[in-house]
């Protein structure tokens, strides 16, 4: 049984942040919603809407180079999902699947989004499914990263917690609660690539977790663990960035993915890590930028063979550049 109780109740008892120290950028601000106060930035703007979920320990100030580059085309919206960050859930939060999607629902239907593309990484990735499961309608199309398919998710949990302690109700919580800041540096230490400028990932983050920042991880591991066979079905074509130097992901198989997702490919990158978008914004620009590749994967199956031959066609600059695609079907089955 989760110990979500324990990270809520020291939440309760201690002080959320200061103003000074949570609105560090112009278009960050607070949004109050049924679930808690979420810590959201927002690039404003009536363009097609991109959102973004932090993965935790990454903050909003990790997205600086991506606001840079892509708000003259996107509105750009990223969240801190409550209980990471400074987003402080409120004291009925259950850090339930249901109610991360429930969040990310509000978001969109109080900022008046329309439809939008969801870029999660990692566990929000699922809450990317879930939604795009149930609400078709609010998702035009989705951007994932290091997600393999549930069974191997949870898996790789087992791996990242060695020795079971944030699996361990109570023990987990207080360990995260007196450690946050050398948990944080130790998973940029192995997530990152060889190569990578740690201190660009690890010093955002422990700007935010030394002033009062939050990460309930164990309450989040504790919840999901036990959920078996989640119903996703996602119609909505999605590609999964995957970054093939990501130690943490040395035994996962990305394109396990891909029976969750109607129109799916997945783009690995042989030298990214686990932050494919944020070791790397312009690849992210790329994708969004790619018309065919989104194209291929709206049209119907029965024009795949023109599509086949054109990606052939391709393929040797894909592999000069680090970067192999994989598709659901089998006519999506090349390796580029």
């Amino acid at each position: 049984m989760a110990a979500k109780w324990v990270d809520l109740l020291r939440l309760r008892l201690g002080s959320p942040p200061s103003i000074t120290q949570a609105i560090t950028r112009s278009n960050i601000s607070f949004l109050n919603t049924p679930f808690g106060s979420l810590r959201i930035r927002d690039s404003g703007g009536v363009s097609p809407s991109l959102i973004f979920a932090c993965d935790a320990p990454n903050v909003l100030e990790h997205y600086d180079a991506i606001f840079s580059l892509l708000s003259s085309s996107y509105r750009l919206i990223c969240l801190e999902m409550p209980g990471f960050g400074f987003s402080y859930p409120n004291s009925s939060f259950d850090f339930s699947m249901r109610q991360y999607v429930d969040v990310v629902v509000y978001v969109i239907e109080t900022l008046s989004v329309g439809l939008a593309t969801l870029m999660f990484p990692c566990a929000w990735s699922y809450v990317a499914f879930q939604l795009a499961t149930e609400r078709p309608i609010l998702v035009e199309k989705l951007l994932v990263s290091q997600c393999p398919c549930w069974d191997e998710e949870q898996a790789w949990t087992k791996r990242i917690d060695i020795r079971g302690l944030m699996r361990t109700p109570v023990v987990g919580q207080l360990f995260l609660a007196v450690s946050l800041e050398s948990v944080s540096d130790g998973w940029y230490d192995i997530a990152l690539p060889p190569g990578q400028r740690k201190k660009s990932f690890s010093e955002p983050a422990r700007n935010v977790l030394s002033n009062g920042g939050i990460f309930c991880l164990a309450s989040l591991i504790q919840t999901w663990f036990h959920v078996k066979n989640p119903s996703f079905w996602v119609e909505q074509p999605t590609i999964v960035m995957w970054g093939g130097s990501d130690r943490t992901h040395r035994h996962s198989n990305p394109d396990s993915v891909l029976k969750y997702l109607k129109r799916g490919k997945v783009v690995t990158y042989r030298d990214a890590g686990h932050f494919p978008e944020l070791e790397d914004p312009e690849r992210l620009n790329s994708l969004l930028l790619n018309e065919e590749l989104w194209r291929s994967l709206r049209i119907l199956e029965a024009d795949q063979g023109t599509k086949n031959d054109e990606d052939s066609a391709s393929s040797v600059s894909n592999q000069a550049a680090g970067i192999a695609i994989s598709g659901r079907r089998k006519s999506f089955g090349s390796h580029l």
